[in-house]
């Protein structure tokens, strides 16, 4: 999944203090993975990568969704702001 996104992989092979990582899963393998950063205004989405083949299924919004109900507060960037609608947020 990460594949196409090695910044990602470098930032989770050296994971920043506070770095929390989420991860979606269907039948034992990840779809998704969500990072979020602790920021002074609070918890931040820093990245969201979803798999190709299940894109455009809703798993991006329902990993925000759930994200949020354990991370009170959470923020995303703008332009997760058209997901951030679609989960209901």
């Amino acid at each position: 999944m990460l594949r196409d996104h090695p910044e990602i992989s470098a930032r989770l092979a050296q994971p920043a203090p506070g770095l929390r990582v989420l991860e979606g899963h269907f039948n034992g393998s990840p779809l998704a993975v969500l990072l979020v950063e602790e920021r002074p205004t609070g918890p931040m989405v820093t990245a969201l990568v979803v798999h190709p083949a299940s894109r455009n299924r809703g798993v991006g919004s329902t990993l925000l969704r759930e994200a949020c109900a354990w991370l009170p507060g959470l923020g995303w960037p703008d332009e997760l702001a058209r997901l951030a609608r679609k989960a209901g947020l």
